[in-house]
């Protein structure tokens, strides 16, 4: 019943609004990471304790534009009360017409939207299967002249599609169409640009200001505030692809590409004062042998996370493909294993790797970390890594109940965590995360004498001059060719 979350504002902000009122159960279900779009499934059973405020939103009208949003009287404990109290206040829907509801969270106020939309007509009016229906958009109509709540909602919402299940109709084959075009960013790269689009729309507001279409001397006033701010180039350069994206996305005329625009970018990088960005520490070999002696491999927490250690090093790995390992993915026997690595950041064709990883005689070998999570795990297929959830106390005299494996894959920001605290134990300083073991891998590859073409084929980088870049200063300055001549 609930189709979407929708949030303007902090996204940690918001999640802590709803964990204040919603139930126990979903409370311990909503996912812990901050991506609205994953929160909907443990939301559409949830009860709001005091119920939401319910809006229904503004209706296409004959001359193109939307009415006003309208809030109703009446409350909604749970959104499948919501269409009973639409219905009370529009009397009956208009035929062939079908109502939406989703969750909108406005600077941590929550409060259910329902939505009008016609299920056989989209904006150019034409019945699917009339004469010329072929025309049709599956896409919502864009949002062109609409508050910039509307915009953000219109973005979030069209940038998280699912491939629906084939039922033969064009209607639907033009959904899956959208949903394949969106797959053609990487999850992450859409992340970034429904944050960034999200940004935009609140400073528009803030400053009344149209969010769609931007004008040219706005969007450039938006850079000059953000660069103002501190924000780094990269992080505007970001800002300004989604732009450009949510622009191509509405159909409207681009600005980003404006002279004005361009001027103000190139005056900011010249001016910028802005730190380069440091990389994350490297988790050596060395290094993380000292933080493998003090994990007690004996507990689940410390088993999963000496496997997660061991693995994200031995291939060197990403955090977001350890976090998405699969049992089915790794084939075992008496030399290793085998890792067959569905998709990666590097791998845009979806063409797949396979990575070897050798099984050692020690407690610090990968394939013996990972055999010894499965086998206190339980877990014989999908992910490898999950959450492990705590349970409560137990009673007197009783024994302690065991803790409850997730069904979930973790999140990938939980990788970094994992290292984060890991290091922290034993007092290591640096920068470190998920990409410390990465990093760790290829330099310590770089020390035991490796050559760049090994490296760059170890660690599935496109090139070279990448590889080079993860090599730490002092592995660099060891492989100098004057070294023995100084």
């Amino acid at each position: 019943m609930l189709e979407g979350v929708f949030v303007t504002g902090s996204r940690i902000t918001a999640r802590d609004a709803l964990l204040e009122r919603v139930d126990r159960l979903t409370r311990r279900n909503l996912p812990e990471n901050t991506e609205p779009a994953s929160w909907a499934l443990a939301l559409a059973t949830a009860r709001f304790s005091p119920p939401l405020p319910v809006r229904f939103a503004g209706m296409e009208v004959s001359d193109g534009h939307f009415s006003a949003d309208v809030t109703l009287p009446d409350t909604a404990p749970y959104p499948a009360a919501v269409p009973e109290i639409v219905l009370r206040h529009v009397g009956e829907l208009p035929s062939g017409a079908e109502l939406s509801v989703t969750l909108e969270i406005d600077q941590g106020v929550p409060c259910f939207v329902a939505t009008l939309a016609d299920s056989v007509r989209h904006e150019t009016g034409v019945a699917e299967n009339a004469p010329g229906g072929s025309s049709i958009a599956s896409r919502p109509p864009s949002p062109v002249g609409q508050p910039p709540v509307v915009v953000t909602q219109w973005f979030d919402r069209l940038t998280t599609l699912v491939v629906p299940e084939r039922d033969g109709t064009l209607r639907t084959a033009r959904k899956g169409a959208e949903a394949y075009a969106q797959g053609s960013k990487a999850a992450n790269t859409m992340r970034a640009y429904r944050s960034a689009v999200r940004a935009w729309c609140l400073w528009a507001r803030s400053h009344s200001l149209p969010a769609l279409p931007a004008r040219s001397d706005d969007l450039a006033a938006y850079f000059a505030d953000m660069a103002m701010k501190g924000r780094s180039m990269t992080t505007i350069e970001l800002h300004r692809a989604a732009l450009r994206y949510l622009h191509h996305l509405a159909g409207v005329t681009v600005p980003t590409s404006h002279a004005e625009i361009t001027t103000t970018l190139a005056g900011i990088r010249r001016k910028s004062k802005t730190p380069l960005p440091q990389p994350k520490t490297a988790l050596t070999w060395d290094k993380l042998c000292v933080v493998l002696e003090a994990i007690d491999i004996t507990s689940l927490a410390g088993a999963r996370d000496c496997a997660v250690l061991l693995l994200g090093f031995a291939g060197a790995f990403r955090r977001s493909e350890l976090a998405g390992l699969e049992v089915r993915d790794i084939t075992l026997d008496e030399d290793g294993m085998t890792i067959l690595l569905r998709a990666s950041k590097g791998d845009v064709q979806r063409l797949g790797a396979r990575i070897g990883i050798p099984r050692g005689i020690t407690r610090k070998c990968p394939v013996l970390a990972y055999e010894r999570w499965l086998r206190l795990s339980g877990i014989t297929e999908g992910p490898v890594f999950r959450r492990i959830r705590a349970v409560s106390k137990s009673r007197s005299g009783e024994p302690p109940p065991l803790p409850r494996i997730g069904a979930t894959a973790l999140w990938e920001g939980t990788i970094a965590e994992i290292v984060q605290k890991r290091c922290a134990a034993v007092g290591l300083e640096g920068d470190f995360a998920g990409h410390s073991l990465r990093r760790g891998a290829i330099s310590t590859g770089a020390a035991d004498g490796f050559d760049l073409l090994e490296l760059k084929r170890f660690s599935r980088h496109r090139s070279l001059q990448v590889v080079e870049t993860y090599i730490d200063e002092a592995s660099i300055r060891d492989r100098n060719p004057g070294r023995s001549r100084f």
